[in-house]
């Protein structure tokens, strides 16, 4: 891996929603280059398992469980982890929720939770992580944006407007940020076997899939965009958007 630019031996890094789906793919890949991984998520039982899994590669892990909807969550995590293993040096902001409801009857709490959790949480733990990374003269900011983010997703109004808006944060923290050497990127997924999307994945693996390569993602797979992303072989990726979607922005073949 280390020639390849993909070790992040000696790197520190905070992956929240890291409890399942994405985040403990991108945690397990982390510690498997070499990375001191910080995890964060609501449930402390899963967190804890996906500790074990680290620890038992050789691996070190601090898991912190939290609620990242509340301001002083967000800095009790960024302090903990500070005093545990220092400060991060690689922060994917992975946390995300959302609700399956039309716009019409969308009310003020859950479209206040899912812009705090999906997009203001990310933003605010940036900015924690932005000071150190600034005296470093170095820092990775993933985001996990979404498919989502960039064409509507019926019934799931509050999502997509909180991806949307996530993807311009990264915009936004490359422009002002990058002069300091930090780069900032997103990744946006399709539908990918995760414990949030299942009821969606069951569907559509009974009804047929609206992409190009008719199948769903995997975890591991977008993990692995992360880890390319977050190490020096991509130290000219700055505020751009990853699709990794199978092609279902592009369209459906004829089939």
């Amino acid at each position: 891996m280390q020639k390849n630019g993909l070790s992040l031996k000696g790197k520190i890094a905070l992956v929240t929603g890291g409890s399942q789906g994405i985040g403990r793919a991108v945690a397990l890949a982390f510690a498997e280059a070499g990375a001191d991984v910080a995890i964060t998520a609501r449930g402390k039982d899963n967190l804890n398992a996906v500790k074990t899994e680290i620890e038992k590669t050789g691996g070190r892990c601090l898991a912190v469980p939290a609620d990242l909807t509340s301001d002083h969550e967000i800095k009790r995590v960024h302090e903990t982890v500070t005093a545990e293993l220092g400060s991060p040096d690689i922060l994917v902001n992975n946390a995300g929720m959302g609700y399956i409801v039309a716009l019409s009857d969308l009310t003020y709490e859950q479209f206040h939770d899912t812009m705090t959790l999906n997009a203001w949480a990310g933003l605010h733990l940036a900015q924690l992580c932005y000071p150190a990374m600034k005296a470093k003269g170095k820092g990775v900011i993933i985001n996990m944006a979404s498919t989502g983010g960039l064409k509507p997703d019926i019934f799931a109004g509050a999502y997509s407007a909180s991806k949307s808006a996530l993807i311009m944060l990264t915009k936004q923290i490359a422009s002002e940020w990058g002069m300091d050497g930090i780069r900032c990127v997103a990744i946006c997924p399709g539908l990918v076997r995760t414990e949030m999307a299942a009821p969606l994945v069951a569907h559509r693996e009974k009804h047929g899939f609206q992409n190009l390569v008719n199948r769903v993602g995997e975890p591991d797979e977008v993990a692995a965009l992360a880890l390319f992303l977050a190490g020096d072989a991509a130290s000219y990726c700055q505020g751009a958007v990853y699709l990794m979607d199978g092609g279902s922005t592009v369209g459906t073949s004829w089939g």
